[in-house]
């Protein structure tokens, strides 16, 4: 009976260890990416909270590496802006700033180049 007890214990500490984890890589490790809207790719999806809309768009780490980021909006952003896009693991995109050319990384600038 003891030992039954020891078990559930251990496998008790060990679940709420995972969680923990889990619950921590969720909210660390933000990543930025960069992107320009074209709002040919944006799509108009059912309201839920305050988000209208939604945008597929290729994003740029500062290395230039691309990746497909999917994120939704409360209305139809500026077509040809640029954004910097915080990505947490799991997340996904956790906000977004508008940022002026200038502010792009040198890689992510020679992939948008005047």
């Amino acid at each position: 009976m003891k030992s039954k007890k020891l078990w559930l214990g251990i496998g008790a500490v060990v679940l709420i260890v995972l969680c923990m984890g889990v619950a921590f890589l969720a909210t660390q490790g933000k990543t930025d990416y960069y992107t320009q809207i074209d709002n040919r790719w944006v799509t108009e999806i059912d309201p839920h909270g305050a988000m209208n809309y939604e945008y597929n768009l290729d994003a740029y780490d500062e290395t230039g590496k691309e990746r497909d980021i999917t994120f939704e909006t409360s209305k139809v952003l500026t077509d040809g802006a640029y954004l910097c896009l915080k990505v947490a693991p799991i997340r996904g995109v956790v906000t977004w700033a508008e940022v002026q050319y200038d502010e792009l990384p040198e890689a992510v600038q020679a992939v948008y180049s005047k």
